[in-house]
């Protein structure tokens, strides 16, 4: 008789732990990860510009061709997370991504807020990148720093590079085409 009341003890234990469990994760104060958990310095990797083509999306003015930076074409940016309404300046761990595309060639660039101080003689707190997708789909990236570098579609572009563009001509906190004003 004993060993029968064993199996019914064990499952009604773990059934209250069960219930304890599930009242408990429902009561916690879990919260989605947010930028606002990002420290700084942010350094981006790889991972971090995955499945960028699902986040919000700007679609752009087909533009012409900018100095030796950007091809003439179709102009999407992409943001991993909006900022919240009334920022003054984008939290570091901010990425944009913007792709140009036309019938000849495709650019993917990326600024990223990495903080910490990061490019203080340019646009302060920005690194930028230079993306391509691999076969897989996948994004790769090709450069990273202050600028691009010599032989890259921005090395040596007599415009003054990332920097020059995002400089102190771009008020939004050196992006152009996101507003803050969005949220």
């Amino acid at each position: 008789m004993r060993d029968a009341i064993r199996p019914k003890r064990r499952l009604g234990f773990l059934c209250s732990r069960l219930v304890l469990w599930l009242a408990a994760s429902a009561c916690s104060n879990h919260t989605e990860p947010s930028l606002a958990n990002v420290h700084e310095p942010f350094i981006a990797l790889e991972r971090d510009f995955q499945g960028f083509e699902a986040w919000d999306r700007v679609d752009l003015a087909d533009r012409p061709e900018q100095g030796n930076a950007h091809v003439a074409g179709e102009t999407h940016e992409y943001i991993n997370s909006a900022p919240l309404q009334g920022s003054k300046a984008f939290p570091v761990g901010t990425i944009f991504v913007k792709t140009v595309e036309n019938q000849k060639k495709s650019d993917i660039f990326a600024m990223v807020k990495r903080g910490g101080g990061f490019n203080a003689s340019g646009a302060t707190g920005w690194e930028w990148f230079g993306l391509r997708k691999r076969g897989d789909g996948s994004v790769g990236i090709v450069w990273r720093g202050v600028n691009a570098p010599d032989g890259e579609t921005y090395g040596g572009d007599p415009l003054g590079g990332c920097n020059g563009c995002h400089g102190a001509a771009a008020k939004n906190d050196r992006v152009h085409a996101y507003s803050l004003a969005h949220r």
